[in-house]
């Protein structure tokens, strides 16, 4: 895979775009610097450009748990004093329960779980498009779209054993203007990700398979479904700007 637009840039209704989304895939690294976000987006060795799509949505989600931070963030925030005024809580604490059991009293344990943070959550993002043809030649680059991402999909057998295979590509995930402005107000800032599955409907308009002369799909539906990489977290600068562990270093 190259470079696959639908409609291509020569085409008379590639200027009826106002806006496209880009998928730019890149070679899956364990190394940190080599899967960088702009890193993707500068050594791809393949991309495909489709109109927006009639739907992107992002599920953004974080686990968590009951846990308990008391005496940590004690400790944290206020060293050997934070510890002492700890000490002083849980003595005071165990004699009042001590005298309410002896007095038959109903003074009990506070809970002192909290809703702490689980890491390990990633967003995922799921891209329905349909691409209809109006031509025979677009009809072959819609086909190769829809191919390209099925294939991507699944890891890949090109190592020196039958025991191993290679990790599926990283994606970069973009939208921009016919102008080339590019923005999060369309793409909501998807990170490096991994394409988990691909729904592919050769025969989306009432179930019949129109097709060209030499039997090419007239439309497609293909519902793509990404998990980023890695999890997301805040730049912390004041901004709604978020970024992955890899891009952080």
């Amino acid at each position: 895979m190259a470079y696959l637009q639908f409609p291509p840039s020569n085409d008379i209704y590639s200027s009826e775009i106002p806006v496209w989304l880009s998928f730019k895939v890149g070679y899956y690294s364990s190394f940190a610097r080599f899967r960088k976000l702009n890193y993707i987006k500068s050594n791809w060795f393949g991309q495909i450009v489709v109109p927006y799509p009639k739907a992107m949505s992002t599920l953004n989600s974080q686990n968590y748990q009951a846990g308990g931070s008391l005496n940590v963030r004690a400790i944290e925030i206020g060293g050997i004093r934070g510890v002492v005024e700890s000490l002083k809580q849980e003595i005071t604490a165990k004699a009042e329960l001590a005298q309410s059991f002896l007095s038959g009293g109903g003074v009990i344990r506070f809970d002192h779980l909290e809703t702490i943070l689980l890491p390990g959550a990633r967003r995922t993002h799921v891209v329905v498009m349909d691409l209809v043809a109006k031509t025979a030649q677009q009809a072959v680059i819609i086909n190769d779209i829809a191919s390209t991402f099925q294939t991507n999909v699944f890891p890949i057998a090109n190592t020196s054993s039958i025991l191993t295979m290679r990790h599926p590509p990283l994606w970069a995930i973009e939208a921009f203007t016919s102008d080339g402005t590019t923005g999060k107000f369309w793409d909501g800032q998807p990170l490096v990700s991994v394409l988990q599955s691909v729904d592919i409907n050769r025969s989306p308009i009432n179930n019949i398979p129109y097709t060209t002369g030499n039997y090419r799909p007239l439309a497609v539906n293909i519902k793509l479904n990404f998990i980023e990489l890695e999890p997301a977290m805040q730049v912390g600068n004041g901004t709604d700007n978020i970024f992955s562990r890899s891009d952080r270093v």
